[in-house]
């Protein structure tokens, strides 16, 4: 008996494309939920400093951020070496600066009020004296959580 060989169709079967959309859908909508925005522009370039006892600090939504170095761009007629404090998203001195905090205090609700919790986020170059300073004026308005922003410290990157 001799079998008969058929030519097969040698085509590949096409692609089902129609749950493309919906897993595209699922992905973008995915990264929208997860992303989080700045909401704070920085004008202040800043290198964190290291820190070798640290601690993960959990986000919340009262938290203001005072950023404290040298500016990102010119700013008005003030030097390059000029140090400056951004407290929200404005450049404030030392002077108006537990005003400024005290009004951005007051933009919150009252259980928040007491719940304010300062991020500074000072440049590794700025003089103690001024991180004293700004203290001072955070303890005149009545900010008495503050945190630090540092990166952990590297093995074998002793500065001395």
């Amino acid at each position: 008996m001799r079998f008969e060989r058929r030519q097969k169709d040698k085509r590949q079967p096409e692609l089902n494309m129609s749950s493309l959309p919906d897993l595209i859908f699922t992905v973008l909508f995915f990264f929208m939920i997860v992303t989080t925005m700045r909401s704070v522009p920085q004008k202040v370039k800043f290198q964190m400093p290291q820190g070798t006892e640290l601690s993960k600090y959990k986000k919340q939504p009262n938290t203001l951020y005072i950023f404290i170095g040298k500016p990102v761009g010119k700013v008005n007629d003030m030097a390059k070496d000029t140090i400056l404090v951004q407290a929200g998203d404005q450049f404030v001195s030392l002077e108006n600066l537990p005003a400024r905090i005290t009004k951005m205090k007051s933009e919150l609700l009252l259980d928040e009020q007491e719940d304010l919790t300062v991020m500074l986020k000072i440049d590794e170059n700025v003089p103690m004296g001024m991180v004293t300073k700004v203290k001072q004026a955070l303890r005149k308005a009545g900010a008495l959580k503050v945190h630090y922003s540092a990166r952990i410290k590297k093995k074998g990157s002793e500065k001395e």
